[in-house]
């Protein structure tokens, strides 16, 4: 089977199944060349709290920074 004949499918896959099929590809690859390929890492379980407030002292930082710099501010007119 050539290129020209498979690219017509894979012109038709959705995003995620072209990813998936790159991945097969790569993998198949490897596995003819003999490098040993990683496993992804575990993902960690979302903990919301790790993140809780970070925006907010984001946010007060910003607010301090423009209010110093409004001090020395005068309009022109």
């Amino acid at each position: 089977m050539s290129i020209a004949e498979i690219l017509p499918s894979v012109i038709s896959l959705p995003h995620a199944d072209k990813f998936r099929l790159v991945q097969l590809l790569l993998e198949q690859l490897a596995k003819e060349d003999g490098i040993a390929l990683q496993s992804p890492p575990d993902p960690q379980p979302f903990n919301p709290r790790q993140f809780f407030g970070v925006a907010h002292s984001s946010r007060q930082e910003v607010d301090a920074y423009l209010a110093d710099m409004r001090e020395g501010w005068q309009p022109l007119w």
